[in-house]
């Protein structure tokens, strides 16, 4: 907690200086000239700054506008500070007010909860997974339930093979999920068999219970 407000304090007090080396800049340079080179810094640095973003899997910052704008800033800062140092004292003092005054503003405002935007990996990784997620809901869907009930106790048991070869956390989620659908079939359509099968154990191939008194 210490370190991250000594850095918010460290942040604020560095944003105050740049906005009196930017001014100073301004006065220095003229209202013409500063335009000129903040649009030359921003319109070079966007693009490259756009591209790093796209090609990195984690960008380390959220606009490429915003890497821009500040980079072109920072330009203009630059001859600012130069000129403030060059003033002495009252230019010393005028940074260290600027800065108090950005020290002041960013502790009276309320802490935020930043915003994490997700990699690259993870849009790929859950765009991955959606698309799985409905190729299972289809093979869920096929389930319901065109198949008779000597199908469904073949998809049962092939689910149990399944289940006892090994299978990952999503498979585990979308065979119990059709073999939920099949014990509901069961049910409906021979509860007889069905309650005689689970009566049994229900052992790893239902159709002994299950066919020999059909209601399809």
């Amino acid at each position: 907690m210490q370190l991250s407000w000594v850095r918010r304090v460290g942040i604020a007090a560095g944003l105050g200086v740049g906005t009196a080396g930017a001014l100073a800049g301004v006065l220095l340079l003229g209202p013409l000239a500063a335009s000129i080179l903040l649009v030359v810094v921003f319109v070079l640095v966007w693009p490259l700054a756009a591209v790093v973003r796209h090609v990195t899997d984690d960008a380390p910052y959220g606009s490429a506008a915003l890497v821009a704008g500040t980079a072109a800033v920072a330009v203009l800062c630059l001859p600012g500070l130069v000129r403030l140092l060059a003033w002495g004292a009252l230019g010393v003092v005028t940074a260290l007010v600027l800065a108090a005054l950005f020290v002041l503003i960013d502790l009276a405002v309320p802490d935020r909860v930043p915003h994490l935007r997700p990699s690259r990996k993870q849009r790929k990784l859950v765009r991955l997974t959606e698309m799985q997620v409905v190729e299972d809901e289809r093979l869920i869907a096929s389930l319901q339930c065109p198949l008779s009930i000597e199908e469904l106790c073949g998809v049962w048991s092939e689910t149990a093979t399944q289940l006892t070869q090994g299978a990952d956390l999503r498979d585990r989620q979308a065979v119990a999920e059709v073999r939920r659908i099949c014990l509901d079939e069961f049910e409906r359509r021979n509860p007889d068999g069905f309650h005689r099968w689970l009566d049994a154990g229900a052992p790893a191939n239902p159709g002994h219970y299950l066919l020999g008194n059909p209601n399809n």
